[in-house]
């Protein structure tokens, strides 16, 4: 059964180490979050490769869905514009009981176009900014508690992607006390709210754009025929791919 509530070491957190385990190793051009994920529980270590077919997003989606209803915190460099609906569709429909974000502030105050539609949905209480540049997603769960490490960041970009997916409670503890040391930390003063106030004040003064139609296509600069089998499972040493 999952330590719903596992000890935290005191003072600041280091480095995590853990013995080595066994790891699902995925990778696909094509397929879905879900269908390249794979079944998440406790004990599960996925680390994969991606044409840039799904995003973070579609990721928090799937680790959701797995261990949720869930408390969310999203750690990321810059927002795109993109999938903004459907974050706000899993926050109304109960998987997402709270949902809390760390944004870089040089990306964040430069663009308003970007960071507003996510405020629109979260609202500002949701967003903190200071100087990240770490992809992490924590997905707290009634089933589990799981932490991606990925170069995605919130929108879908057509390139390589890499992640590394973990599920349970130490790790999770780990990346809590990081994340929530740093929440605490940017929002002792009133500039950080003051700060994405201005940003999305700046928005809303924005001209309305059409939205751009998203790329269906894989884009073909990356030569990755070698790796991505459609679809391929590394096969893991008991012969059976993906367990």
């Amino acid at each position: 059964m999952t330590d719903k509530n596992p000890k935290r070491k005191k003072g600041p957190p280091r480095a995590l180490r853990t013995s080595s385990r066994k790891v699902r190793f995925v990778a696909h051009r094509t397929g879905t979050a879900a269908d390249t994920i794979g079944p998440l529980s406790d004990g599960v270590a996925v680390t994969g490769l991606t044409a840039g077919q799904f995003s973070a997003i579609d990721a928090m989606e799937h680790m959701v869905n797995e261990l949720g209803p869930a408390r969310v915190r999203l750690s990321t460099w810059t927002t795109g514009i993109y999938d903004v609906e459907r974050a706000r569709e899993i926050e109304m429909d109960g998987r997402i009981t709270d949902c809390r974000v760390l944004l870089d502030r040089g990306t964040f105050e430069k663009s308003p176009k970007f960071a507003g539609p996510l405020i629109q949905v979260l609202g500002v209480d949701a967003f903190r900014c200071l100087s990240v540049h770490a992809k992490v997603i924590i997905v707290e769960g009634e089933r589990g508690t799981a932490v991606m490490r990925s170069s995605m960041n919130l929108n879908k970009n057509l390139r390589t992607e890499q992640f590394d997916i973990d599920v349970g409670p130490e790790i999770g503890a780990f990346f809590i006390e990081w994340f929530d040391a740093l929440w605490e930390e940017s929002g002792r003063t009133r500039d950080n709210q003051a700060i994405i106030q201005a940003v999305f004040d700046r928005f809303l003064a924005l001209p309305p754009v059409e939205p751009r139609s998203r790329r269906q296509a894989v884009d073909t600069d990356d030569d990755l025929s070698g790796l991505f089998l459609d679809p391929v499972l590394i096969d893991d040493d008991d012969g059976v791919p993906g367990t």
